[in-house]
């Protein structure tokens, strides 16, 4: 089997597909190099097909008219993007861009619907993933409406510690080589504001901030800060 074809294989569409399907899906795919800062995916342009990222990390994200970011997801090897108008037809939802050096395929649409209509369990497996992510956007819009910002900053840093980082797939320990400001744009405010938010928590026994890195030493203080009536920030 190729690398592309195992990579493939990873894929939560595809996980348990047999070695001849994830080849033909290969051979119909194609990668491309995309340095680090790079524009993949700009939102409104129309779609080409399903993305997936090969190696490195990228970023999902809304700009709004002012230049503010909102990241919506940061995504590794095995994971794929802009998955929804592949399904509707429409046009891209969001802008993506490397994060750092990244190599990205691109499966035809056509060549995914026939997948579906050949394959039911490749259907079962699209539901679930969409489910998935419809949750995780729905405890972001929660978060952003509810909770302050050290209150969305605790609550994001606590997800990492656990190993599970909203927001994040397939990125391994993304959050423990977050900035500052990619903690802004990932809980909808600007790096001071964040900056202040993490000064207040260290002064509150919760992480440690050294050298550029967070480290989180009291989960359970990040617990009771990340309650919605916290509104500091």
């Amino acid at each position: 089997m190729s690398s592309l074809a195992a990579l493939l294989g990873r894929l939560p569409y595809f996980d348990g597909l047999d070695a001849a399907t994830l080849a033909s899906l290969a051979a119909d795919a194609r990668e491309r190099h995309c340095p680090a800062g790079s524009l993949i995916l700009a939102e409104g342009d129309p779609c080409q097909g399903l993305s997936f990222v090969v190696r490195g990390r990228v970023k999902a994200f809304k700009l709004s008219e002012d230049g503010r970011e909102q990241v919506l997801r940061i995504l590794g090897p095995g994971r794929s993007f802009n998955d929804v108008p592949v399904f509707d037809g429409g046009p891209n939802p969001a802008s993506v861009a490397a994060l750092e050096d990244s190599v990205v395929g691109l499966l035809p649409a056509e060549r995914v619907h026939a997948l579906l209509r050949e394959r039911p369990e490749v259907a079962a497996a699209v539901i679930r993933m969409v489910a998935m992510r419809l949750r995780a956007m729905t405890e972001m819009v929660e978060d952003l409406a509810l909770r302050g910002v050290a209150a969305r900053v605790a609550r994001l840093l606590l997800e990492c510690s656990r190993g599970a980082p909203p927001l994040a797939e397939g990125t391994g320990d993304h959050c423990a080589h977050l900035t500052q400001q990619q903690l802004a744009a990932m809980t909808g405010t600007v790096r001071e504001v964040v900056q202040r938010a993490l000064k207040a928590l260290e002064r509150e026994g919760a992480v440690e901030l050294a050298r550029g890195r967070i480290r989180v030493i009291a989960p359970e203080i990040l617990e009771a800060w990340s309650g919605a009536g916290r509104r500091e920030g």
